[in-house]
């Protein structure tokens, strides 16, 4: 399988050609008795096997981006949803744009959106070629766990994505994930209050304190991929970073609007009856509780993307 675009405009390949290293969607076969040849070429077909399915199934959605944007590569990545809280199964596809070429990112976004209004379980994300190239040697936790090899459906390039050897993508893993835990963490004690103040019967201070927690808990998304970001962001600014790097955190609009319906509560303090108030609070409380665990499961799942393709779960949410 060379590509997903069965129309490609590439020439064939010559029996000249050298064959490319740690290219997934290109396979090679040439004659060669090294065991490490052997098996790289069964790694390769075994990743392919893997996805096989998504990519079909995806198959025109990556050649409609193809003939469109005449894209420099797409990755994509299938997750899987999480049915008790009515989050659906959904897909990332990743594009990256020739630089060279004189593109308006902005039209094309504008495509997209259009394009895929009716397909709520497909999200797709544009970049630039040279502007991932640059995340990915500089290390970004982000760039080097999505735009892999083993991600990769299309390419106009022969050469493989880049990428840091094992030791170093195990690393940074640790990294992202000691993050995650740092600011996390202070969230669950944060939660542990608010849960106390509404037990004192005090809603009021319970729906400031949530506030903030959900506050950190985006936070805690983003300095798991991006590191601290200047303080002077709003909540809504944070929340909106948080779901670019974490979807599944906005595949709910129950959980989406959680931060409008706890401004609002914190802005009606003292003004409604006090039952109401508790009730709302403990609603409230729910909501934030699963928000936080579907986060840390999710961000779990999103870290063994740094794995080796035969160390990866086959489940992924």
């Amino acid at each position: 399988m060379e590509n997903l675009n069965s129309a490609s405009n590439q020439e064939p390949t010559k029996a000249s050609d050298q064959p490319t290293a740690a290219t997934v969607n290109y396979i090679y076969v040439t004659p060669d008795k090294s065991l490490d040849q052997y098996n790289s070429w069964s790694e390769k077909i075994n990743t392919l096997a893997l996805t096989a399915s998504d990519q079909i199934r995806l198959k025109p959605i990556v050649d409609l981006l193809i003939t469109a944007i005449s894209p420099e590569r797409i990755f994509m990545i299938s997750y899987k949803g999480l049915p008790q809280h009515r989050i659906d199964n959904y897909t990332e596809i990743l594009v990256t744009l020739d630089d060279d070429e004189d593109i308006d990112e902005d039209q094309y976004l504008d495509f997209v959106k259009l394009a895929f209004s009716r397909h709520p379980d497909i999200l797709v994300s544009l970049g630039g070629a040279s502007e991932v190239r640059g995340y990915l040697q500089f290390g970004s936790p982000y760039h080097c766990s999505h735009f892999r090899n083993q991600f990769q459906v299309y390419s106009r390039k022969r050469s493989a994505i880049t990428e840091m050897d094992q030791d170093q993508l195990d690393k940074l893993k640790a990294e992202a994930n000691t993050r995650f835990l740092t600011i996390f963490s202070k969230a669950q004690q944060l939660f542990g209050v608010a849960d106390e103040f509404l037990k004192e019967e005090n809603p009021d201070l319970g729906a400031f304190i949530l506030y903030q927690t959900l506050h950190l808990l985006y936070q805690s998304v983003i300095n798991t991929y991006k590191g601290p970001i200047p303080e002077t962001f709003s909540a809504a600014e944070y929340q909106k970073l948080a779901e670019e790097y974490l979807p599944i955190m906005a595949r709910n609009n129950r959980f989406t609007h959680l931060l409008d319906r706890l401004e609002q509560a914190c802005s009606l303090q003292g003004q409604h009856n006090f039952q109401n108030c508790k009730v709302s609070m403990e609603l409230l409380l729910i909501d934030v509780s699963i928000l936080m665990n579907i986060c840390e499961t999710a961000i779990t799942c999103k870290l063994s993307q740094f794995d080796s393709p035969s160390a990866m779960p086959e489940m992924k949410i």
